[in-house]
């Protein structure tokens, strides 16, 4: 009775799941070679424009905030030849004219047009004003930028760009390859279209439903795979496939060879978009990590190296924020297409480098002076600190906490930013990104072994699931056929 009720339900599950496991497999390869089109912070950078030779004193307009304002964010910029600061508090953000009386230029059309045409020598086709969002803007994130400009270039690449009322800032950038690429590998591998898209929940649901029945499906199968050899093993003492005919035969064979993997990446599927639940793996505290980790903000005036003089260092300046790390005063500054971390403790400018004792005092202020870690400067990317969709920098701080959570850092040495890991997180880091794309450090340390094995165990995942395409589809013709004679 339940041996007869698995085959029944890989049957039916097999008749839909195995067309979207056929899909997943094809556009999956397409996805690891032609990513979904996004703008680099390079790109940004290069066309920012670039500060005057003399820098104007910012801390009269920084006194002229109201009383209890608590600063969070200094930054100096240059747009539509004013040198712009910009500071952030808890409750507003003010944009002052740094260098004359002049009041802040409006930010209109005419302005975000200059924008665009540093983007492209090609003349703009057309513009359109959109007040929600689109197939190639789709992140929560764009929505306080609407309405968004995007810009079409009568250009071979048929670029087109977005940028944001608002700020001004390029939010997009695709061209017609990217674009084309991206129907046939991002968008239909993850269900990337605004209809479903736009509500978050229910586009995570579905993406989770339809893998957790791939994963379903999976299971069964491999049931009926054993169960066939173990029955035929019964029958004539042979290990073989008892099938006959030939596509059943090749899905039986390939299907018992992949069929792990299948399983695998419709695991990875189901948690692609989940945390791992608390009863499987649970967090045992939450820590305020992004409040703590850089400490308490200095004044701009406290800066012993002056910003002004950075330029002489830099001719190429662009963009200067003031920031800190545990009483280190930090100029993180945009110099031709490069972010760069300045430390400002010297009188002199230099790139930063965190000496251990700072990553030490971090780590107390979120942790207590009770808790034991170890601190280690890396050279070398580790399985828990590997690039893939974001930039990791080295040489990076590995800080290992001995807390319930066992608690892992990287800081990176240069510039401060970190990355954190529980257990809950290094348990999704197998569940997922080492089960669905191989980010383990031994196989993406061997780039053409990476290549062959996705292939490999791709091309035998897309064979099973094009022989269950197939079966599925002789099936629903003969019991078609059938209704039709019974009909008659």
């Amino acid at each position: 009775m339940i041996r007869k009720f698995i085959y029944s339900i890989h049957r039916v599950l097999g008749a839909v799941v195995s067309l979207l496991f056929l899909m997943w497999f094809i556009t999956g390869l397409v996805l690891v070679y032609h990513p979904f089109p996004n703008v680099t912070q390079e790109e940004k950078n290069q066309r920012l424009e670039i500060l005057p030779d003399s820098l104007p004193d910012i801390m009269p307009l920084v006194n002229k905030l109201p009383e209890g304002e608590s600063v969070r964010k200094v930054r100096l910029s240059q747009l539509q030849g004013q040198t712009l600061l910009s500071i952030s508090t808890k409750e507003h953000e003010y944009v002052f004219n740094a260098d004359t009386v002049e009041k802040v230029k409006p930010l209109n059309y005419s302005t975000i047009e200059k924008i665009a045409q540093r983007w492209s020598n090609a003349p703009i086709e057309r513009v359109d004003t959109l007040k929600e969002l689109e197939q190639w803007i789709m992140y929560s994130k764009y929505e306080k930028e609407l309405p968004i400009y995007k810009f079409y270039f009568s250009d071979d690449e048929k670029h087109q760009l977005y940028i944001s009322s608002h700020s001004g800032e390029v939010q997009q950038f695709t061209d017609k390859d990217s674009r084309f690429w991206s129907w046939i590998g991002f968008i239909p591998h993850t269900f990337y279209v605004p209809a479903l898209r736009k509500h978050t929940q229910t586009w995570i649901l579905t993406i989770t439903v339809l893998a957790s029945l791939g994963l379903v499906m999976c299971l069964a199968g491999m049931y009926v795979g054993v169960d066939a050899y173990y029955r035929r093993y019964k029958r004539k003492a042979k290990f073989e496939s008892p099938y006959r005919k030939r596509w059943y035969w090749w899905h039986h064979v390939v299907g018992m060879i992949f069929g792990i993997f299948l399983l695998t990446w419709a695991f990875s599927g189901v948690m692609s978009l989940r945390k791992v639940p608390q009863w499987m793996v649970k967090t045992h505290e939450e820590y305020k990590i992004p409040m703590k980790i850089k400490g308490k903000r200095i004044s701009p005036d406290k800066y012993p190296f002056d910003y002004k003089l950075l330029n002489q260092t830099y001719p190429e300046l662009k963009q200067i924020e003031w920031t800190h790390f545990q009483g280190i005063p930090i100029y993180e500054i945009v110099a031709g297409n490069q972010t760069l971390s300045i430390d400002a403790s010297s009188d002199e400018a230099k790139e930063l480098f965190l000496p251990s004792e700072a990553i030490e005092k971090s780590i107390r202020t979120i942790h207590g002076d009770s808790t034991a870690f170890t601190v280690k400067l890396i050279s070398e990317y580790e399985d828990y600190y590997l690039p893939w969709k974001r930039d990791l920098g080295l040489p990076a701080y590995k800080v290992e906490v001995s807390d319930a959570d066992k608690s892992l850092y990287y800081i990176n040495a240069k510039t401060g930013d970190y990355k954190y890991l529980n257990q809950n997180r290094k348990a999704r880091k197998w569940m997922f990104q080492a089960l669905h794309y191989f980010h383990i450090k031994w196989l993406m340390d061997r780039p053409v072994l990476w290549t062959i094995v996705l292939w490999i165990l791709s091309l035998g995942c897309i064979i099973v699931s094009g022989t269950g395409v197939w079966l599925s589809w002789k099936f629903f013709r003969r019991k078609w056929k059938q209704n039709c004679r019974t009909k008659v």
